[in-house]
């Protein structure tokens, strides 16, 4: 798989909090503080305290052990071992005395010498810069050249910056002497030692780098939040993070799938979620590689969405003949300036297109679009197809392609910051791949209302004549040659879908085949737009699957409960007499 710091992030904490799903891994920003330390300061020495200042009292005429026990206010113990540890380093010898006479020590010419240089040293006021690590209160080894400036850190909208644990000004009495040794450069720390703190200057207008790691608690919509820090799970920030509420503080929420994908419904056995989850959390500790190999072999597979960004990164730097990328809205977060370079480098080899619009297109930024159109005109295999409304969201590559919900191209940096639980079906099978190609790019030619760049050769004849195609022409220096409609443009497909919306209203009975199958319910196909029978709506007794009520392609006659044309939601129940044409299920 290809290198992507945040992917890889995803994938060593996917399972860090246990009964909880990983969402999306972010960038982040900690706050910090340039602190400036007034300290006083005196060179470090390899005597104990007690032993020089027993030298500086020899020095001054004192030489015996009770004037120097004294003098010290030593304990006769302690004043003991520290004649006897000077006698020991050859700094003191303490010669029988004279018949008659008191035993006294004299200082050997090494101890002379000690005495002096521990008389000559003084303590002095100096500063230390340190870094402050706002979020958990506590000064760090972080070094000044590893911030961002906060107009930096802000500028970027993708990256999320963390709230601190306290608004109030760090003080000398939230430092220690003990912390402050500890982080100091070892050059320093072993010549000089730190004896108090006077005062301190703080300049808050710094962050550091993080990784953000929301979760979802599985039981509910609950949000849970952890923090990496230079590839390492820190369990002190994920702690501060929950003692202030962080989650309501940065306005994060988690909403459900509103439009579920297409599950792959061909025949061969499903790797489920269930059985992916444990398989990745045996691979974390297992020697050998049974796990992923396990995960390798499985022709179909549930895929967490903490995996789409790594599969993503993987496509544009492994495909070798094709990309198909299929997204509802573009944004700089994800196609920014490197991304689309990579493209634009990948689609002189490979086939490239990418598929986007949706609505009015609220949401998709233009800088990026203009990029993008940019690189199309210039590239000979790259092309850009817009339409009135995907609901597909899709990537095929060349041997596997990815059914998801998941929102491919703007997963970053959504203003709104809700998170949702887009999960997928990875399909590595080639047959099926070549199939999901074809049909999700014909679609989309089918359906495009502007082209910019150069479609497959293949694909170029199914564009709507309706569209307006703007490419390279048949030489890459050639004029750029726009294709405009030859007759009136057929109604597009969010008209369409608004003019079936307006022929329904609540207390109707309608006929569809059933299209998916939710935990919380049945989609109905009503021609141009979907309608939800509720798990609740599906019987008059409790059900705990859709399917045990209904099944895929099965047709079902219902009733409208209510019709939202503005979100474009039309609600549905069985009516209490809920009837089925026995037609055979179709393939999805």
């Amino acid at each position: 798989m290809s290198r992507d710091i945040f992917a890889d992030a995803a994938r060593r904490h996917a399972h860090a909090l246990p009964g909880h799903t990983l969402l999306a891994a972010e960038p982040g920003a900690l706050p910090a503080s340039a602190l400036t330390v007034d300290v006083l300061v005196e060179q470090s020495e390899d005597l104990e305290a007690a032993q020089k200042y027993t030298l500086r009292a020899m020095l001054n005429g004192i030489d015996t052990v009770d004037d120097l026990q004294l003098f010290l206010g030593l304990s006769e113990g302690d004043t003991g071992r520290a004649v006897a540890n000077l006698l020991l380093a050859e700094y003191v010898t303490y010669q029988p005395p004279a018949q008659g006479g008191v035993r006294r020590l004299q200082l050997l010419p090494a101890g002379l010498e000690a005495a002096r240089d521990a008389q000559l040293r003084r303590p002095m006021s100096t500063t230390i810069q340190v870094i402050y690590d706002r979020l958990i209160g506590t000064v760090t080894d972080w070094r000044r050249n590893s911030l961002r400036r906060s107009k930096q850190a802000k500028s970027d909208p993708a990256r999320i910056l963390m709230p601190p644990a306290s608004s109030m000004p760090v003080r000398t009495i939230d430092l220690t002497i003990s912390t402050l040794t500890e982080i100091l450069d070892p050059r320093t720390r072993d010549g000089v030692r730190i004896l108090g703190i006077s005062g301190v200057t703080e300049n808050r207008n710094f962050y550091r780098d993080a990784i953000l790691l929301v979760f979802k608690d599985d039981e509910s919509n609950t949000l849970r939040l952890g923090v990496e820090i230079d590839g390492r799970w820190s369990e002190r920030h994920a702690a501060a993070l929950e003692a202030i509420g962080a989650v309501e503080r940065l306005r994060l929420s988690a909403a459900p799938v509103e439009h579920p994908y297409e599950p792959v419904t061909d025949p061969g056995a499903r790797l489920g979620k269930d059985s992916v989850v444990a398989l990745q959390i045996s691979g974390e500790h297992a020697t050998g590689e049974d796990e992923n190999e396990a995960l390798d072999r499985a022709a179909i597979r549930w895929l967490g969405v903490y995996e789409h960004p790594q599969w993503l990164a993987d496509a544009v730097a492994n495909s070798r003949r094709r990309l198909l990328i299929s997204s509802p809205r573009i944004r700089t977060t994800v196609a920014n300036v490197e991304w689309i370079r990579r493209i634009e480098s990948l689609s002189r080899t490979v086939d490239v297109t990418i598929v986007w619009g949706v609505d009015d297109n609220d949401g998709s930024d233009r800088d990026a679009l203009a990029a993008l159109h940019a690189a199309a005109r210039r590239a000979n295999r790259l092309g850009i197809i817009r339409v009135d409304d995907t609901r597909t969201k899709v990537l095929v590559s060349d041997s596997y392609y990815i059914a998801t919900s998941f929102n491919w191209l703007s997963f970053r940096g959504e203003p709104s910051r809700k998170y949702r639980q887009n999960d997928g079906d990875l399909v590595r099978d080639q047959g099926l791949a070549d199939r999901a190609y074809d049909k999700y790019l014909a679609e989309a030619c089918a359906l495009a209302v502007e082209v910019v760049g150069t479609l497959p050769a293949k694909y170029r004849d199914l564009v709507d004549t309706g569209a307006t195609w703007t490419d390279q022409g048949t030489t890459t220096s050639g004029p750029v040659v726009s294709r405009k409609s030859r007759r009136p443009a057929a109604p597009s497909r969010a008209e369409r879908r608004k003019t079936a919306l307006g022929k329904l209203a609540a207390g109707q009975t309608v006929s569809g085949p059933v299209k998916t199958l939710t935990a919380f319910g049945a989609f109905v196909d009503l021609g141009e737009v979907d309608g939800l029978i509720h798990i609740s709506e599906l019987a008059a007794h409790r059900v705990q699957h859709p399917s045990e009520v209904v099944s895929v392609g099965e047709t079902v006659t219902v009733l409208v409960l209510d019709v939202d044309t503005v979100r474009e939601r039309i609600s549905l129940s069985e009516g209490g007499n809920i009837c089925r044409f026995r037609t055979k299920p179709t393939s999805v």
